[in-house]
Protein backbone atom coordinates (compact mmCIF):
# COMPACT_ATOMS: atom_id res chain seq x y z
CA UNK A 1 0.00 0.00 0.00
CA UNK A 2 1.21 3.18 -1.15
CA UNK A 3 2.04 5.66 1.89
CA UNK A 4 0.61 9.25 -0.26
CA UNK A 5 1.71 11.50 2.35
CA UNK A 6 5.03 10.09 2.55
CA UNK A 7 5.33 10.85 -1.12
CA UNK A 8 3.80 14.73 -1.08
CA UNK A 9 6.82 15.83 0.79
CA UNK A 10 9.54 14.93 -2.28
CA UNK A 11 6.96 16.48 -4.67
CA UNK A 12 6.49 19.58 -2.94
CA UNK A 13 10.40 19.56 -2.77
CA UNK A 14 10.45 18.94 -6.72
CA UNK A 15 7.97 21.76 -6.99
CA UNK A 16 10.41 24.41 -4.97
CA UNK A 17 13.25 23.54 -6.49
CA UNK A 18 12.09 23.50 -10.34
CA UNK A 19 10.46 26.81 -9.24
CA UNK A 20 14.08 28.74 -8.33
CA UNK A 21 15.98 27.30 -11.32
CA UNK A 22 12.91 28.31 -14.01
CA UNK A 23 13.94 30.84 -16.42
CA UNK A 24 11.61 32.88 -15.55
CA UNK A 25 12.74 32.73 -12.09
CA UNK A 26 16.58 33.26 -13.12
CA UNK A 27 15.76 35.90 -15.44
CA UNK A 28 14.05 37.92 -13.02
CA UNK A 29 16.38 37.28 -10.17
CA UNK A 30 19.94 37.39 -11.97
CA UNK A 31 19.41 38.29 -15.72
CA UNK A 32 17.91 41.74 -15.27
CA UNK A 33 19.63 42.98 -12.30
CA UNK A 34 23.29 42.54 -13.83
CA UNK A 35 21.93 43.45 -17.36
CA UNK A 36 20.46 46.71 -15.71
CA UNK A 37 23.74 47.19 -13.86
CA UNK A 38 25.81 46.30 -17.27
CA UNK A 39 23.72 49.27 -18.89
CA UNK A 40 24.32 51.91 -16.36
CA UNK A 41 28.34 51.55 -16.34
CA UNK A 42 29.49 54.79 -18.00
CA UNK A 43 32.78 54.93 -19.39
CA UNK A 44 34.85 57.16 -22.29
CA UNK A 45 33.88 55.84 -25.34
CA UNK A 46 36.40 58.15 -27.19
CA UNK A 47 39.45 57.53 -25.35
CA UNK A 48 42.06 55.28 -27.07
CA UNK A 49 42.67 52.07 -25.54
CA UNK A 50 45.45 51.20 -24.57
CA UNK A 51 46.47 48.53 -22.33
CA UNK A 52 46.34 50.16 -19.60
CA UNK A 53 43.09 51.82 -20.13
CA UNK A 54 41.40 48.24 -20.84
CA UNK A 55 42.38 47.20 -18.02
CA UNK A 56 40.98 50.17 -15.77
CA UNK A 57 37.73 50.17 -17.68
CA UNK A 58 37.22 46.00 -17.39
CA UNK A 59 38.32 46.56 -13.56
CA UNK A 60 35.68 49.00 -13.26
CA UNK A 61 32.82 47.39 -14.65
CA UNK A 62 33.54 44.58 -12.38
CA UNK A 63 33.04 46.68 -9.49
CA UNK A 64 30.13 48.65 -10.60
CA UNK A 65 28.29 45.03 -11.83
CA UNK A 66 28.80 43.11 -8.79
CA UNK A 67 28.33 46.15 -6.07
CA UNK A 68 25.23 47.25 -7.98
CA UNK A 69 23.50 43.58 -8.49
CA UNK A 70 25.43 41.54 -6.94
CA UNK A 71 26.68 42.68 -3.55
CA UNK A 72 24.40 45.61 -2.59
CA UNK A 73 26.69 48.05 -0.45
CA UNK A 74 29.57 46.30 -0.31
CA UNK A 75 32.81 47.56 -2.44
CA UNK A 76 35.25 45.06 -4.39
CA UNK A 77 39.03 45.72 -3.73
CA UNK A 78 40.61 47.12 -6.69
CA UNK A 79 43.05 44.29 -7.06
CA UNK A 80 40.42 42.22 -6.38
CA UNK A 81 38.38 43.65 -9.30
CA UNK A 82 40.88 43.44 -11.89
CA UNK A 83 42.02 40.28 -10.72
CA UNK A 84 38.02 39.17 -11.32
CA UNK A 85 38.20 40.89 -14.41
CA UNK A 86 41.14 38.98 -15.66
CA UNK A 87 39.43 35.69 -14.77
CA UNK A 88 35.86 36.59 -16.58
CA UNK A 89 38.02 37.53 -19.53
CA UNK A 90 40.18 34.08 -19.36
CA UNK A 91 37.47 31.95 -19.31
CA UNK A 92 34.28 33.63 -20.49
CA UNK A 93 35.41 35.98 -23.70
CA UNK A 94 35.23 34.29 -27.26
CA UNK A 95 35.01 34.78 -30.96
CA UNK A 96 35.35 32.60 -34.00
CA UNK A 97 39.18 33.38 -34.20
CA UNK A 98 39.74 33.34 -30.47
CA UNK A 99 39.56 33.62 -26.80
CA UNK A 100 40.66 34.76 -23.45
CA UNK A 101 41.72 38.03 -22.39
CA UNK A 102 44.67 38.63 -24.80
CA UNK A 103 42.32 38.20 -27.40
CA UNK A 104 39.76 40.15 -25.80
CA UNK A 105 42.04 43.39 -25.29
CA UNK A 106 43.39 43.01 -29.05
CA UNK A 107 39.43 43.05 -30.17
CA UNK A 108 38.81 46.23 -28.03
CA UNK A 109 41.97 48.32 -29.32
CA UNK A 110 41.76 47.07 -32.93
CA UNK A 111 40.35 50.28 -34.63
CA UNK A 112 37.96 48.03 -37.02
CA UNK A 113 36.13 46.36 -34.72
CA UNK A 114 33.62 47.97 -31.94
CA UNK A 115 35.94 48.83 -29.09
CA UNK A 116 34.99 47.85 -25.13
CA UNK A 117 31.81 47.48 -25.75
CA UNK A 118 31.11 43.60 -27.20
CA UNK A 119 33.60 43.40 -24.50
CA UNK A 120 31.80 44.49 -21.63
CA UNK A 121 28.78 42.63 -22.96
CA UNK A 122 30.15 39.14 -23.21
CA UNK A 123 31.53 39.87 -19.68
CA UNK A 124 28.07 40.50 -18.32
CA UNK A 125 26.95 37.51 -19.99
CA UNK A 126 29.90 35.60 -18.24
CA UNK A 127 28.45 36.95 -15.26
CA UNK A 128 24.87 35.79 -15.40
CA UNK A 129 26.46 32.22 -16.25
CA UNK A 130 28.36 31.97 -13.37
CA UNK A 131 25.30 33.40 -11.09
CA UNK A 132 22.96 31.09 -12.81
CA UNK A 133 24.76 28.22 -11.95
CA UNK A 134 26.30 29.55 -8.68
CA UNK A 135 22.39 29.65 -7.90
CA UNK A 136 21.21 26.14 -8.83
CA UNK A 137 24.02 24.24 -7.25
CA UNK A 138 22.56 26.19 -4.07
CA UNK A 139 18.94 25.57 -4.54
CA UNK A 140 19.83 21.76 -5.48
CA UNK A 141 21.81 21.74 -2.09
CA UNK A 142 19.77 23.68 0.13
CA UNK A 143 16.80 21.35 -0.86
CA UNK A 144 17.91 18.45 -1.64
CA UNK A 145 21.38 17.24 -0.98
CA UNK A 146 20.48 17.97 2.51
CA UNK A 147 17.66 15.13 2.78
CA UNK A 148 17.73 12.14 4.39
CA UNK A 149 18.45 8.73 1.99
CA UNK A 150 14.68 7.89 2.05
CA UNK A 151 13.75 11.23 0.53
CA UNK A 152 16.63 11.70 -1.71
CA UNK A 153 14.88 8.19 -3.39
CA UNK A 154 11.15 9.42 -3.12
CA UNK A 155 12.28 12.70 -4.97
CA UNK A 156 14.37 9.95 -7.84
CA UNK A 157 11.56 7.85 -7.93
CA UNK A 158 9.38 10.89 -8.40
CA UNK A 159 11.46 11.98 -11.21
CA UNK A 160 11.82 8.61 -13.02
CA UNK A 161 7.76 8.77 -12.86
CA UNK A 162 7.30 12.14 -14.33
CA UNK A 163 10.06 12.17 -16.54
CA UNK A 164 11.92 8.59 -17.29
CA UNK A 165 10.55 8.58 -21.15
CA UNK A 166 12.37 11.61 -21.77
CA UNK A 167 15.47 10.45 -20.12
CA UNK A 168 18.48 8.13 -21.67
CA UNK A 169 17.55 4.34 -21.36
CA UNK A 170 20.90 4.23 -19.27
CA UNK A 171 19.02 6.50 -16.74
CA UNK A 172 15.71 5.76 -17.19
CA UNK A 173 15.50 1.88 -16.45
CA UNK A 174 17.68 2.94 -13.03
CA UNK A 175 16.61 2.25 -9.64
CA UNK A 176 15.63 5.05 -7.28
CA UNK A 177 17.77 4.00 -4.71
CA UNK A 178 20.77 4.04 -8.15
CA UNK A 179 19.91 8.03 -8.56
CA UNK A 180 19.56 9.16 -5.05
CA UNK A 181 22.91 10.17 -5.01
CA UNK A 182 22.71 12.38 -8.06
CA UNK A 183 19.47 13.80 -8.17
CA UNK A 184 21.05 17.08 -7.95
CA UNK A 185 22.28 16.51 -11.80
CA UNK A 186 19.44 14.13 -12.50
CA UNK A 187 17.47 17.44 -11.98
CA UNK A 188 19.56 19.77 -14.38
CA UNK A 189 19.54 17.11 -17.18
CA UNK A 190 15.61 16.88 -16.63
CA UNK A 191 16.20 20.59 -16.93
CA UNK A 192 18.07 20.92 -19.96
CA UNK A 193 16.22 18.48 -21.99
CA UNK A 194 12.99 20.27 -21.70
CA UNK A 195 15.37 23.73 -22.81
CA UNK A 196 16.04 21.27 -25.71
CA UNK A 197 12.64 20.44 -26.10
CA UNK A 198 11.26 23.81 -26.08
CA UNK A 199 13.49 25.34 -28.80
CA UNK A 200 12.80 22.23 -31.24
CA UNK A 201 8.89 23.34 -30.64
CA UNK A 202 9.91 26.66 -31.52
CA UNK A 203 11.73 26.06 -34.39
CA UNK A 204 9.37 23.72 -35.48
CA UNK A 205 5.70 24.85 -34.07
CA UNK A 206 4.45 21.31 -35.98
CA UNK A 207 5.75 20.21 -32.54
CA UNK A 208 3.52 21.90 -30.49
CA UNK A 209 0.72 19.65 -31.82
CA UNK A 210 2.37 16.93 -30.53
Amino acid sequence: MTNSKGKAEPAKIIEGVFEQISEEYLHVRIDEPIEKAAASFDFDQEAPITHKAFTQVTRDFVRHVYQKALWGWAKMLEREARAEAVAILEEGYQTPHGRGYFTAYLDASNPRLFGLEPVLSQMAGYIIAMERARHIRWVCASRIELSDWPTRCLIAETLLNCWGPSLPETLSTCSPAQLANNVSELINLIVAIEKTVGKMREGNPDLNKI
